[in-house]
């Protein structure tokens, strides 16, 4: 699980928090720092955690130095402001993984911190839909390593959008996408997102 995170500790514990309750354990958790102190507030949290040091390059080269770095050869994504909400999440994208995908994603819930009712995000993918519009949360995707082997690491080049880049890449080379039509993860809307 691979979460890049820059200056936002008390979010980026809840989201460990949330991996470490999974039913179906991670085997690693690379928390990639583009900013300072994610190594110190995460000091004897959990021995699963390895934290990188990303010298505030952006969220996309972390995201490329914590794929380089997994030993796993599943990757799930997880923003520091997120958290996953049904703790059988990697459970149902291992059996995913099992029966032929390559990519599974999950939908989301967008949680309003100024306590509006939170939203559902709820929309299916494939190739000819994903050449209209974005409906892939990052922080409900988990796929096989061996995409980036045969596609390529994220385009550092493009600032926004670099996911939707990726997945169409993903859906272009006809790889097996699989929706999981469930409520997976939270997605935290506050002033800092992007």
């Amino acid at each position: 699980v691979g979460i890049p995170t820059r200056n936002r500790t008390a979010f980026l514990r809840q989201a460990i928090a949330s991996v470490l309750a999974q039913t179906h354990g991670a085997r690693e958790i690379i928390v990639v720092d583009d900013g300072a102190g994610a190594a110190e507030a995460l000091r004897d949290t959990s021995p699963l955690i390895r934290v990188l040091d990303n010298r505030e390059r952006g969220p996309v080269p972390a995201r490329n130095l914590g794929v380089a770095q997994a030993q796993g050869d599943v990757i799930a994504f997880l923003d520091d402001d997120d958290w996953w909400t049904d703790r059988d999440y990697l459970s149902l994208a291992s059996q995913a993984f099992e029966n032929g995908a390559a990519l599974c994603f999950g939908d989301g819930i967008m949680a309003f911190e100024d306590g509006r009712q939170q939203a559902s995000f709820a929309f299916d993918a494939d190739a000819k839909s994903l050449e209209r519009d974005n409906t892939i949360l990052i922080s409900a995707v988990t796929y096989r390593r061996s995409l980036h082997d045969s596609l390529g690491p994220f385009d550092e080049s493009l600032p926004f959008y670099w996911d939707w880049d990726w997945y169409l890449r993903v859906a272009r080379a006809g790889s097996s996408l699989v929706h999981l039509a469930r409520p997976v993860v939270a997605i935290r809307v506050h002033a800092r997102n992007m």
